[in-house]
C-alpha cells in the first residue's frame, strides 16, 4: 500500500512539474535587469564628439613646417632593404652606388666613402649613425619637386 501511495505521489509530482513547464514555455520572460545595488553606483559618463578629440598623433608646429626631405627616416630592420635605402640615398645625393640591389659592393663602398669625405665624416665606407644622419636627407628626395640632386 505504501508503495502505491508513493507511486501516485510521484506521478502527481511529475504531472504538476510538466504542466508548469508547458505553461512557462508559452509565457515570455523579461530579462532580469541589473541588481538594485548596482543601479545606484553607476559612474557618470561624458560623451565626447569626434570633432572635439585632439588629432592623433599630436602634430606640433615644427613638424608642420618640415618638408618631406627633412623628416627622419629609420633604416629598415632587414639588411637587404637597409642596403637599398643606403644605395637610393647615395644615388639621390649624386653618388653612383651602382645597381640598387641591396648588396654593398665595391661601387657602393666607394660612393659611401666619397659621400663621407665630402660631408666631413670619417671615410671608412660604413654607414653608421653619423653617416646615416647626413644621408637621411636624401632618402626621400626622389619624392620632392626637385627630384634627385646632382653635384
Amino acid at each position: 500500500m505504501v508503495s502505491r501511495v508513493v507511486s501516485i505521489l510521484c506521478v502527481l509530482f511529475f504531472l504538476v512539474s510538466m504542466s508548469v513547464s508547458v505553461m512557462a514555455m508559452g509565457r515570455r520572460v523579461k530579462p532580469a535587469g541589473p541588481p538594485p545595488s548596482l543601479e545606484a553606483n553607476q559612474p557618470e559618463v561624458e560623451l565626447i564628439k569626434p570633432e572635439e578629440l585632439p588629432p592623433t598623433p599630436p602634430i606640433n608646429e615644427e613638424l608642420k613646417e618640415k618638408r618631406p626631405q627633412e623628416v627622419s627616416v629609420q633604416l629598415a630592420p632587414d639588411e637587404a632593404t637597409k642596403n637599398r635605402q643606403i644605395q637610393t640615398a647615395l644615388k639621390n645625393a649624386g653618388y653612383d652606388p651602382g645597381a640598387i640591389d641591396g648588396k654593398i659592393g665595391a661601387k657602393t663602398k666607394k660612393a659611401i666613402k666619397d659621400f663621407q669625405t665630402v660631408s666631413g665624416l670619417k671615410a671608412d665606407g660604413k654607414v653608421g649613425p653619423k653617416t646615416w644622419a647626413k644621408l637621411n636627407a636624401y632618402i626621400l628626395e626622389a619624392n620632392t619637386e626637385k627630384g634627385g640632386k646632382s653635384r
